[in-house]
């Protein structure tokens, strides 16, 4: 018996009218202000005071574990791994659980672009450089916008936008934050970018428009924005 799909789905079968959501007028007006909103924590002195107060009061043993766990959660690595479960989905067999991490990978092929030019265009360093500062300075870094919070988040987000876990979203949304929250608790990250990092995964994953059921109808190639 083969174990290929007797319909196989193309890779990127829906990335098309994903990506019109992600870069429509509408994406880039909430990128805007999501923006807006990290330059006001940050030029209002909150990224300073937040890695101030995590710097004298770290947390214990317990906090640390929980970092540690977040962290790893927010690797590289794991875009390979949705990667190797959305081949999974279009070839071999569709489930829930090959569904999520085709919806995961997705949402990160169209949303890491966008992340790597927010990380360069705005150029703020990290708490723990040399000269530590969440200023913006164009093209000077590139880690305005956490790349782990980013990963982290997509996977939790998608898990929350399912039918069938909607009475987990509080958890599941909360969950999202791990990653973000690891990078805060390690001086890797100021406010401001852990947020612009969850927040470019939030609007990724509402382009990717994940329900949990099979995704291919034509009513999945609307290019409609999905509600949030």
């Amino acid at each position: 018996m083969s174990l290929l799909r007797r319909d196989p789905q193309p890779m990127f079968r829906g990335t098309g009218a994903h990506w019109r959501r992600q870069y429509s007028r509408r994406g880039f007006l909430k990128l805007g202000a999501a923006v807006a909103v990290a330059g006001v924590v940050v030029y209002s002195g909150a990224d300073e005071q937040v890695a101030r107060l995590n710097e004298e009061h770290p947390g214990g043993d317990a906090a640390e574990g929980v970092s540690r766990v977040g962290y790893e959660l927010g690797q590289r690595p794991w875009f390979l791994a949705w990667a190797g479960l959305a081949a999974v989905d279009a070839w071999l067999r569709s489930n829930p659980l090959t569904r999520w991490g085709r919806a995961n990978f997705e949402a990160m092929v169209i949303g890491l672009p966008l992340l790597w030019t927010v990380q360069r265009v705005l150029g703020a360093d990290r708490p723990s450089a040399e000269q530590p500062t969440p200023h913006w300075r164009p093209f000077a870094t590139d880690h305005a916008a956490s790349g782990h919070a980013f990963i982290g988040a997509v996977p939790w987000l998608n898990a929350a936008r399912a039918a069938n876990l909607h009475r987990w979203q509080p958890a599941l949304k909360l969950g999202s934050t791990l990653s973000g929250w690891s990078r805060l608790h390690d001086r890797k990250h100021y406010l401001s970018q852990v947020w612009l990092g969850w927040f470019l995964a939030w609007q990724a994953t509402n382009a990717a428009g994940y329900h949990g059921e099979e995704p291919v109808t034509a009513a999945a190639n609307d290019p409609k924005e999905p509600s949030c």
